[in-house]
C-alpha cells in the first residue's frame, strides 16, 4: 500500500532528496559534457552533438508512445495486486518493444534523409548511431514507468545517474582520441543497451509472475497501454520538444557552427528550465489534492506560495550564471561566451516570466483534463515554432533567442487564460474564483 504524495510524507520527502541529487548529477554531466566538446572537439562539433541529442529526446518521446505514462499510473494504481502489477507490466514492455523498435527502424532509414535537410553528413550520421538507443530508450523509459509506479524512487534515480555517466564517459574518450563529432551519437545507444538488462534485473521479480495461461490478459493490458498511451503522447512529445525548438530550427535555416555558438547559450536555459519544473514535480500530487477537493482558495495561496519561490531560487541562479559565465570565456575558443552571454539576456528574461507559472502549467492535467494540457501544450509550441520560423531569416541567433523568450513569455499568458476558461479562476491562478463561479473540476 502507498502513502499519500503530500509534505507530511517521509518517503515522499526522501524520494525528492534522491532525485534532486539525481538531477543534479544530470545538469552537472550537461554542462562538463557541452563544455568539454566545445573545448576540445571545436564549436562544429558542439552544434553537430545537439542537433543529435535534440533528435534523440524529441523521436524518443515518439517511440515511448506513452506508454511509459500508463505503465507508471497503472502500476501506481494496482500496487496491491502482485499479479495484476506483474501481468500490465510485462504487457507494457511488450508494448513497448514493438513500438520502439519499428520507430528506430524508420529513424535509421531516415536518417541520411535527415543529415541532408540538416545539411550536415555528420548529423545524419550520427542519426544512424542512435537509431538502436532510440527503441532501448522506449523499453527502458517503460521499466522507468513501472519503477516509478512502484516508488522505487532511489533506484530510479540511480539509474538516471548512470545513463548520464556512461554517456559523458564515452564523449570523453571520443574527444581525447580526435574521433568524429557524428561518433558521439553512439553515446546514447551505449548508455541504453547498458540501463536494459539492469532495468530488466530490478523489474524481473513481478515480471516473473506472469505464466502462459495469462496471455490473454496480457494482450488485453497491452490494448489498453496503447489506448492510454496515444491519448497521453501529444503532451509528453510536445512538452519535451518545447524547449528545443530553437535549436531544431536552426539547424534548418543556419550552419552546425551557429547552432554550436545558439546550443552554448541554450545549455544554461535549458538547465535554468529545470529549476521551476523540479517544484512542478513536487507540486502535481498536491495540485490533484486541492483540485479535487475544489478548494479554490486554497489553490491560489499555494500558487502564490510556490510561484514565489520558483522565481526567487530561478532569480538566484540566472543571476549566478550570468555573473559567472564571462569568467569561463578564457576556456574557450574566441567570441564563443561573449557570443552566448548576449544571447542569454533575452532567453533568460523570457524564461523569468515563465518561471512564475511553470509549476502549474501541467495544472489540467492534474484535473483530469489530458486533451485540454495536450491542447493547451500545442498551442505553445505552434507559437515557438511560427516565431522561430519569422526571426531566424531575418535576424539569425538572435531572432531564435527574441522568439523563444516572447514564447516563454505568451506560454505564462497561456496558461492562466487556460486556468480561467477550464477551472474557473477569475484573472489568474493567483485569484480564487468568486462564489458563483465555483466549478466542478
Amino acid at each position: 500500500m502507498t502513502t499519500s504524495p503530500n509534505s507530511d510524507d517521509g518517503k515522499f520527502l526522501s524520494d525528492t532528496v534522491w532525485n534532486y541529487g539525481a538531477f543534479a548529477l544530470m545538469a552537472g554531466v550537461g554542462v562538463i559534457l557541452n563544455f568539454f566538446i566545445a573545448a576540445v572537439m571545436g564549436i562544429t562539433a558542439l552544434g553537430v552533438f545537439n542537433q543529435i541529442y535534440a533528435v534523440f529526446v524529441v523521436v524518443g518521446q515518439l517511440a515511448a508512445m506513452g506508454i511509459h505514462d500508463s505503465a507508471q499510473k497503472h502500476t501506481a494504481e494496482y500496487i496491491a495486486d502482485d499479479k495484476e502489477c506483474a501481468i500490465l507490466g510485462a504487457a507494457s514492455v511488450i508494448t513497448a518493444a514493438i513500438i520502439g523498435g519499428i520507430v528506430a527502424l524508420v529513424l535509421y532509414l531516415c536518417s541520411d534523409l535527415i543529415g541532408r535537410v540538416a545539411d550536415s553528413e555528420p548529423v545524419g550520421r550520427g542519426i544512424a548511431l542512435i537509431a538502436p538507443g532510440i527503441g532501448l530508450f522506449a523499453l527502458n523509459k517503460t521499466f522507468m514507468g513501472i519503477l516509478n509506479g512502484q516508488r522505487r524512487m532511489r533506484a530510479f534515480a540511480a539509474v538516471q545517474s548512470l545513463r548520464v555517466t556512461v554517456i559523458l564517459a564515452f564523449c570523453l574518450v571520443v574527444g581525447f582520441m580526435d574521433g568524429d563529432a557524428s561518433t558521439l551519437g553512439f553515446a546514447f545507444t551505449l548508455a541504453e543497451a547498458l540501463l536494459t538488462p539492469v532495468l530488466w534485473f530490478l523489474t524481473r521479480p513481478p515480471l516473473g509472475l506472469v505464466a502462459i495461461k495469462d496471455i490473454g490478459a496480457v494482450f488485453g493490458w497491452l490494448v489498453r497501454h496503447v489506448h492510454f498511451g496515444t491519448r497521453a503522447l501529444a503532451n509528453g512529445f510536445l512538452a519535451e520538444s518545447y524547449i528545443r525548438i530553437d535549436i531544431i530550427m536552426l539547424g534548418y535555416f543556419l550552419d552546425d557552427a551557429k547552432v554550436g555558438i545558439y546550443s552554448f547559450a541554450a545549455l544554461f536555459v535549458e538547465g535554468l528550465f529545470q529549476v521551476p519544473v523540479v517544484i512542478r514535480t513536487v507540486a502535481n500530487p498536491i495540485l490533484v489534492t486541492l483540485l479535487k477537493d475544489r478548494n479554490y482558495a486554497k489553490i491560489a495561496a499555494f500558487a502564490r506560495r510556490a510561484a514565489l519561490g520558483s522565481v526567487i531560487v530561478y532569480a538566484a541562479a540566472g543571476a549566478s550564471v550570468m555573473m559567472t559565465l564571462p569568467y569561463l570565456a578564457t576556456f574557450f575558443p574566441d567570441g564563443l561566451v561573449h557570443s552566448a552571454h548576449d544571447l542569454l539576456w533575452p532567453l533568460l528574461t523570457g524564461l523569468a516570466v515563465y518561471a512564475v507559472f511553470i509549476p502549474f502549467d501541467h495544472m489540467l492535467l492534474q484535473a483530469g483534463m489530458p486533451g485540454r494540457q495536450s491542447a493547451l501544450m500545442a498551442f505553445n509550441v505552434l507559437i515557438n515554432v511560427c516565431l522561430n520560423a519569422a526571426l531566424i531569416p531575418v535576424f539569425g541567433l538572435f531572432g531564435a533567442a527574441i522568439a523563444t523568450a516572447v514564447s516563454f513569455a505568451l506560454s505564462s499568458i497561456s496558461v492562466n487564460i487556460a486556468a480561467a476558461i477550464f477551472l474557473g479562476f477569475s484573472r489568474s491562478l493567483f485569484w480564487p474564483p468568486s462564489l458563483e463561479r465555483n466549478k466542478d473540476v
